[in-house]
């Protein structure tokens, strides 16, 4: 659900990046004898890939962040079993019962995981030079 609410941002940026791509390089595959499947998978993406990176590093970490949705819609305990508490949810938990320690500690774990992850997808998707 949390996606829909930044959907036309990413929608808006892909577009742009769409947009950003030089017709003549896409005639040019065509001219070649590419078809629409290969033209998408060796211009389009490689055209749009520092876009694509963005989008999914900062997805993803809305995503880990998330708060807003899960809280309001289960009023703050997870709903069953805790089954919609995330990270956030939790350390907001700590927070109110006045344990800083654990709320401080939970916060350096998120903010670790958080890094690492997107270092991994940035190293991933990135070109190697």
């Amino acid at each position: 659900m949390n996606f829909l609410l930044w959907f036309g941002n990413t929608t808006i940026l892909i577009m742009a990046a769409v947009m950003g791509i030089d017709d003549s390089i896409i005639e040019a595959a065509q001219i070649d004898g590419a078809g629409p499947w290969k033209t998408f998978i060796h211009v389009t993406l490689p055209s749009i890939r520092p876009i694509l990176v963005y989008v999914i590093i900062t997805s993803m970490i809305g995503g880990i962040q998330m708060f807003d949705v899960p809280q309001i819609l289960t009023n703050g305990r997870g709903g069953p079993n805790r089954s919609s508490m995330t990270l956030i949810m939790y350390l907001n938990n700590h927070l109110y019962s006045k344990n800083y320690g654990l709320a401080g500690a939970l916060s350096v774990i998120l903010l670790i995981a958080t890094s690492l992850l997107s270092l991994i997808v940035y190293r991933n998707l990135t070109e190697k030079e």
